[in-house]
């Protein structure tokens, strides 16, 4: 998400490409480009600027037609573009190169453009309120949820079906449940039981909060996942969404782990959604009759070099990738069905 998960509230992120798999046909390329031409002329006449921008990836300062001026590189300007329809009547304005505010009855937030433009899509389905400078609450007549900025992104994300699965009657294995979020839709789409781990401890008031707002009872365990048990020290810029062996920061956190073979077969789970920042790459020494106790691997992964190697594991373990969502050209989720048993 670099992307709006990424990014979002100086968090990390996982881009809103949704171009990521490579069009093979010249007149593909054409599609995109003249699609792409459509969406700026709609917002701006400032084509020339555009294109210099865009070919010399500098700042460039571009006037939309709703009276905004910002200094924008294209990444900046693509989501603005993209979202133009939702922030165009907001009170948005740029602070800094990559600090804008926006004020409105219930928040005035200070973040990304990105994150912006994540709270300006959720206002179609939830009000939502700044309680602090890192505190939302959203709410709407089907769940209700308190957490840090990136919550806004991972509601954001859940509300799309990035998880979408059939786990009605269901055990559900959520690793990596950040603040609480992912159980709850968990349990709106059925499941009869989850269970969460999470090893950020600042994040376990959150899920209490938000399992309680919701009515969804949950086993929750303040634990990643690893190799074997122990303990491990993680380099972190934020305890956000990206908080993982993957982030590299100047903090340090020391974090309770435990075998994830351990953690799949006492769960009892038929499904199983992993999204741990580079942690699912212990799933490559989980022995396949273990693996093959879950029906269902929800999976995502942050590297090509992790997705390779996921996918050729479960499939000698006798699973089938039935669906790929693309969330970045490094980043996509797996979802991988059993198929057989194997001895």
């Amino acid at each position: 998400m670099q992307n709006r998960a990424k990014l979002l509230s100086d968090c990390v992120g996982k881009s809103n490409i949704r171009d990521s798999r490579m069009l093979s046909k010249p007149e593909g390329w054409v599609m995109v480009t003249l699609v792409g031409l459509k969406r700026t002329l709609a917002v701006t006449r400032d084509l020339h600027v555009i294109l210099a921008m865009k070919l010399s990836n500098k700042r460039r300062t571009i006037t939309f037609k709703n009276g905004f001026k910002f200094r924008l590189i294209w990444s900046q300007f693509r989501t603005l573009r993209d979202s133009y329809h939702l922030m165009k009547n907001r009170a948005i304005e740029q602070l800094e190169d990559d600090r804008f505010k926006m004020t409105s009855d219930n928040l005035e937030y200070k973040g990304t453009l990105l994150t912006i433009a994540t709270i300006c899509e959720l206002f179609e389905k939830y009000e939502v309120e700044q309680l602090g400078e890192d505190l939302f609450k959203l709410w709407n007549g089907r769940f209700t949820f308190t957490g840090t900025a990136g919550i806004l992104y991972s509601v954001w994300e859940l509300e799309t079906g990035i998880y979408e699965c059939d786990c009605l009657g269901k055990t559900v294995l959520d690793v990596g449940g950040f603040q609480g979020e992912s159980a709850v839709f968990f349990s709106a789409m059925g499941a009869k039981k989850i269970i969460v781990y999470e090893p950020v401890p600042a994040h376990h008031e959150f899920i209490r909060q938000n399992l309680s707002a919701n009515k969804v009872d949950a086993e929750v365990h303040m634990e990643g996942v690893a190799e074997k048990d122990g303990t491990q020290t993680v380099r972190f810029g934020e305890t956000s969404l990206g908080f993982g062996v993957l982030d590299r920061g100047e903090n340090e956190l020391e974090i309770k782990i435990k075998d994830i073979s351990k953690v799949i077969k006492e769960s009892g789970a038929n499904v199983a959604k992993f999204d741990c920042e580079g942690a699912e790459e212990s799933l490559l020494s989980v022995p396949k009759e273990v693996l093959q106790s879950i029906d269902l691997y929800i999976v995502e992964v942050h590297t090509p070099a992790i997705r390779s190697a996921i996918i050729e594991k479960f499939t000698e373990s006798g699973f089938k990738l039935t669906k790929e969502k693309p969330r970045d050209v490094f980043i996509s989720v797996l979802y991988l069905e059993r198929k057989a048993k194997i001895d």
